[in-house]
């Protein structure tokens, strides 16, 4: 398995940051080349726990899909999100967030994940894989700072 972490600075209150980050629709807008579209039905937009999304994506040139279940949620410091089904053997992104003393915020990806097929897909991870997904966590979230020092709206879940 391999794991990467991108952090990124952020100008905008914790929770601003946090809720962007399980928000489907904020995760279409900072997806860029890969164009992903949610493909599954919800009738709100941020992810609870135990709550699972289908993307659709196209990557290295392959339409497909990834589906993920919420399974860690601590409001407004951290969540993970693990595949349930997609192409990599495993994937767990924990996201995390921190006000640092300046009052910005430190928002951490952490993602580890293994590709199929071992040992060649242990290979294809360390060549190929590694530096793919730290270039897209590291897109991805600057695109969120974008969306977070700006005023993207976020939709709220609906109450119980």
């Amino acid at each position: 398995m391999v794991t990467i972490r991108v952090e990124t600075t952020i100008s905008a209150p914790i929770e601003k940051c946090f809720d962007l980050a399980r928000s489907m629709s904020a995760h279409t807008k900072t997806t860029g080349k890969s164009r992903e579209t949610v493909v599954s039905q919800h009738d709100h937009d941020l992810l609870e726990l135990n709550e699972e999304v289908t993307f659709e994506a196209t990557h290295l040139g392959v339409r497909q899909q990834l589906s993920a279940k919420v399974t860690q949620f601590d409001f407004p410091s951290s969540f993970t999100d693990e595949m349930t089904k997609g192409t990599f053997r495993s994937l767990k992104h924990r996201h995390l967030f921190e006000t640092l003393p300046d009052g910005k915020v430190k928002m951490t990806d952490e993602m580890t994940f293994e590709s199929p097929l071992p040992p060649f897909g242990r290979l294809f991870d360390l060549i190929f894989m590694r530096g793919y997904m730290e270039r897209f966590a590291r897109a991805r979230g600057l695109a969120l700072k974008q969306l977070a020092e700006s005023t993207f709206p976020i939709q709220t879940p609906p109450a119980p």
